[in-house]
């Protein structure tokens, strides 16, 4: 008993002291200005409600959870924050290259990009995204959309 001693003073303090500098790390980081959310467990984020509920629900859900306008979460092994709505919307815009950057995590680099554009900078991938949104919303490709648009509007109202 007496060789063990020694060791039960520092093996009874060690949880606590961790306890406490989590609590305290915890703490100063609730006064940053964070938007509101939650990251979910670590490494794993939220990615699996993520994929089981569909990004439109699980981001619906967010905003009646935490905020209409914008909130936190951690996908992709990543922290991000989603901008919901018009005013998200003409914040980020506006703010391209300003204020923030466009960024993907690797994997989706990986996923959604020609592998030559994997290494691009920030600013190439920001160049692609501007031009294949212009495509995408001229008015020549949106007039193609209607038609696919108004069979499953109604579609969906025969349903009901």
């Amino acid at each position: 008993m007496d060789t063990f001693s020694p060791y039960l003073l520092p093996l009874a303090l060690l949880p606590l002291s961790l306890s406490l500098l989590l609590f305290f790390l915890k703490r100063d980081s609730s006064k940053l200005n964070n938007p509101p959310g939650t990251s979910g467990w670590p490494m794993i984020g939220e990615n699996i409600l993520f994929v089981m509920s569909g990004p439109q629900k699980f981001v619906n859900d967010r905003m009646k959870k935490y905020s209409p306008d914008i909130f936190q979460t951690s996908l992709f092994g990543k922290k991000i924050a989603v901008f919901c709505g018009a005013t998200g919307n003409k914040f980020l815009f506006t703010n391209e290259n300003k204020l923030l950057t466009v960024w993907l995590p690797q994997s989706v680099r990986k996923a959604l990009l020609i592998p030559s554009f994997v290494e691009s900078s920030l600013k190439e991938l920001s160049v692609i995204f501007r031009s294949f949104l212009h495509d995408i919303l001229k008015p020549e490709a949106l007039k193609q959309y209607i038609p696919l648009m108004d069979s499953m509007a109604r579609d969906h109202l025969e349903a009901e």
